[in-house]
């Protein structure tokens, strides 16, 4: 983990707001990481789709389910990034 410094003539004011901007940017991703796995599972669901198997490339895309299967796909991916940020978001310490 590597170290970021930051300069501010407050620090006692800047650091809760630094506090807060990274609690509400997690509430504000986990929120969206929620709308994207209902999303994910209700595609899923409609297209009668299994998601290992889709990430394996085992499921054939016709005419009929092409733009769905991509949709279904870009979600996954979607959901991935967001839980990245989460991930990295929760491991921040700052420190006084």
């Amino acid at each position: 983990m590597q170290t970021i410094s930051l300069k501010s003539n407050s620090p006692d004011m800047v650091i809760p707001l630094l506090l807060n901007a990274i609690s509400r940017e997690k509430r504000i991703l986990t929120g969206t990481l929620g709308i994207t796995k209902e999303k994910i599972s209700r595609l899923a669901g409609t297209l009668g789709v299994d998601i290992d198997k889709l990430m394996k490339g085992e499921v054939e895309h016709t005419d009929a389910n092409d733009m769905q299967l991509i949709e279904l796909e870009g979600e996954l991916e979607i959901s991935k990034h967001i839980e990245a940020e989460l991930r990295e978001l929760e491991a921040v310490e700052i420190c006084r």
